[in-house]
């Protein structure tokens, strides 16, 4: 069993206290979830368990807190002390070793001989552990070509092989499609048969109950209850995560000041389609092909683009941002964007001045301190004769953090923030862009339940002022819950259309239905 009691911990960067005193315990053989709202601390506490991160923190008094492997009192000053316990986290977007096959990436840093005076025993293990969890790697394929799901897989494997008895899996689901986290639920159950103890953090509470077992409750950075997965109910745990009759989690966004300048190209038409596609085609070496896509999105639409991650969802999200080349016309509003030339900076640039926001998948760089990240792209609004208006930009800065209710501390570095918080502030900053098209990869990623219903509320109300939304997302559910219609991605062209609409209560009645629909488009089935 690992065990933690007390544990605390003080960003002293930011000057939050993200774990106050919290608690928690894991068992071989069981699965155990890990719920909270964005900031509760949840993967503080994990990142302490894994060895990532120490308690304590400079300003902290008193006991740091401590942690029982079987009974044994331990201190991780890194990861590498924490798999020497047993204990190993996968991340959402594990890290992988450019350059590395799968198998190698696997292998560097197992137990046993260095890897290169032993390729044929590290191949064969490697292998017959691949087949044994039905993973269906390409071993022998670079790491980068890997899908988000994949990476998890070849994560587990790393860890399986190093003899991890406890495995932490943060925000698993959260890009991936209804039968990958099907499939990842299914070997959570098999390793928990086998003895493994396992962690999930999520968001999701409904998929949460029917996998996990227990269910411990972090708010505020402590913790609320540890209960068997079965006493508790969506509603009572929805109470446990947010308190009673609390609302100040809501973050507000519209009525903001000062908002940038509104981005409208010359000669613009409400009345013209915000994105026009046109034989629209990408072939980059190393990413699914795009092929003759035709599209045409009008303002106040919000159109949802559903697929898995080797549908081509990326390659066609990033060739509509400028970060790819294509061939082919596109077209916001009346700006022809088809001649934006080679370079990736100048096609992202036209990108923006024709009247795009985007905000992706991709972390933006976690070095970079919140000031930094929210004025990324922003600063081209706070500009006087080529010399920054500072005094415009902090009021800014400090609008949009309040916006998005996150403590102001701008000049603290990116990392120092939950998951969600970062959601909430670059979703913040891309709607207050004002512009014509707005384009969002998994939106709902890194948010609760709360948040997500706040996200679906403003996206209408920029459909309402006309501004034109398109959102690429594996999760089906989001998309139905958010979209207009769905179109569906498969082998780099549309495979299916599903329109929604609010009469007669389609939402609620007709979800799954639809859900499925988009499910079966998306793999296929006959």
């Amino acid at each position: 069993m690992v065990k933690l009691k007390g544990i605390r911990k003080y960003f002293s960067s930011n000057g939050i206290k993200a774990l106050d005193g919290a608690d928690f315990d894991l068992k071989e053989g069981e699965i155990h979830a890990l719920l909270g709202e964005n900031g509760a601390g949840k993967s503080t506490l994990m990142h302490i368990m894994a060895g990532f991160m120490k308690p304590g923190g400079d300003g902290l008094h008193g006991n740091a807190g401590t942690i029982l492997v079987n009974g044994r009192d331990r201190y991780f000053s890194s990861p590498a002390r924490a798999l020497a316990s047993g204990i190993g986290m996968v991340r959402q977007h594990p890290h992988q070793i450019p350059g590395f096959l799968v198998w190698e990436n696997c292998a560097v840093g197992s137990k046993g001989p260095p890897m290169w005076l032993n390729r044929r025993s590290y191949k064969k293990k490697i292998a017959e552990l691949n087949e044994r969890l039905l993973f269906n790697l390409p071993l022998y394929s670079p790491v980068e070509m890997l899908t988000v799901s994949q990476g998890q897989k070849a994560a587990i494997l790393t860890l399986l092989l190093r003899n991890t008895r406890y495995l932490i899996f943060d925000e698993p689901t959260a890009v991936l499609t209804p039968l990958e986290t099907e499939s990842l639920f299914k070997l959570f159950s098999a390793l928990r048969d086998e003895g493994k103890g396992i962690v999930l953090i999520s968001h999701k509470l409904e998929e949460t109950r029917k996998i996990a077992g227990r269910i411990t409750v972090l708010r505020e950075g402590i913790t609320r209850c540890c209960c068997e997965a079965a006493e508790l109910s969506t509603e009572t745990l929805y109470e446990l995560i947010f308190g009673t009759g609390s609302n100040n989690a809501d973050f507000e966004f519209k009525n903001f000041p000062p908002a940038p300048p509104k981005i409208v190209a010359e000669n613009s038409s409400a009345a013209a389609s915000a994105l026009s596609l046109r034989n629209f085609a990408v072939q980059v070496p190393g990413r699914p092909l795009i092929r003759g896509i035709n599209l045409e999105l009008e303002r106040g639409r919000i159109l949802g683009i559903a697929g898995v991650q080797d549908s081509g969802l990326e390659t066609l999200e990033l060739a509509v941002t400028g970060f790819l080349p294509f061939s082919g016309t596109l077209r916001i509003d009346r700006a022809d964007l088809s001649g934006a030339g080679r370079s990736a900076a100048r096609r992202v640039r036209k990108f923006r001045h024709a009247g795009g926001a985007y905000l992706g998948i991709r972390n933006e760089g976690t070095a970079l301190s919140i000031r930094d990240l929210l004025l990324i792209h922003a600063h081209r609004h706070f500009q006087s004769r080529g010399i920054l208006e500072q005094n415009r930009i902090d009021h800014w800065i400090k609008a949009v953090m309040a916006a998005a209710r996150v403590p102001h501390r701008e000049k603290a570095a990116s990392n120092a923030f939950s998951g969600g918080q970062l959601q909430r502030l670059l979703l913040t900053r891309e709607m207050a862009e004002h512009g014509i098209l707005l384009v969002l990869s998994n939106p709902g990623r890194n948010l609760d339940r709360r948040y997500r219903e706040k996200l679906a509320v403003l996206l209408r109300e920029k459909a309402g002022e006309k501004t034109a939304v398109l959102i690429f997302s594996t999760d089906v559910e989001e998309l139905v819950a958010l979209a207009d219609s769905v179109a569906v991605l498969r082998d780099g062209v549309f495979s299916g259309m599903v329109e929604l609409t609010d009469q007669d209560g389609f939402r609620q009645n007709q979800m799954h239905h639809a859900m499925g629909m988009i499910q079966e488009a998306m793999v296929g089935w006959a």
